[in-house]
């Protein structure tokens, strides 16, 4: 099991804008601050095949391909395009 802590960030002004689909065809200009509020992602082995991902909304997947949240589907495949290399 892998537990991930991360500070909160809220932002102020330009949220979305510090994504590279964005920044690379515009300018970025972002506003955000971290509080003392944190996000925990927590990651482990379930029993079963499949990918069960839990944010606003939830999604049942069997590869991470099908993943339809953008910035988690991105993870997962640098994640598993650096497992090849090794």
């Amino acid at each position: 099991m892998i537990i991930i802590k991360s500070p909160l960030r809220i932002t102020l002004g330009g949220g979305g804008t510090d994504l590279p689909s964005f920044y690379n065809q515009n300018n970025g200009f972002l506003i955000s601050a971290t509080i003392n509020k944190y996000i925990y992602i927590n990651l482990y082995r379930p029993f079963k095949d499949f990918i069960f991902l839990k944010y606003s909304s939830y999604e049942k997947v069997w590869n991470v391909w099908d993943i339809k949240h953008p910035i988690i589907k991105k993870v997962f495949e640098r994640y598993f395009h650096n497992q090849k290399k090794n």
